[in-house]
């Protein structure tokens, strides 16, 4: 049995950019993500939000890795609600398909 690869997350302060930017990055050995976060005048992303953020974006775009580590370091409330959301949008893709409509 073959493991997959763990993603890792790195979370890095970017003071060049700004005095409180940081950058998140979810990387395993096939790929890494990042996600940069300037603070502008509205309530920031928290730390947690910005890791499941990348960790969605990573697991889009490698689909190699397990990001289970990835996603415990992040919002729990945030991962359910998208796990909501894609249930409820593939639910109503399968009811259209049903219905003879593909798009």
């Amino acid at each position: 049995m073959k493991r997959q690869p763990q993603a890792n997350v790195t979370v890095l302060r970017q003071p060049h950019i700004a005095p409180d930017a940081v950058r998140v990055e979810i990387g395993c050995r096939h790929s890494t993500t990042g996600l940069t976060s300037i603070p502008g005048p509205r309530a920031p992303m928290t730390k947690a939000e910005l890791v499941t953020a990348a960790t969605l974006e990573h697991e889009a775009r490698c689909g190699e890795c397990d990001t289970t580590a990835a996603h415990d370091q992040g919002d729990q409330h945030i991962r359910a609600h998208v796990d909501q959301l894609q249930g409820a949008l593939q639910a109503e893709m399968a009811q259209q398909y049903a219905r003879g409509r593909r798009n």
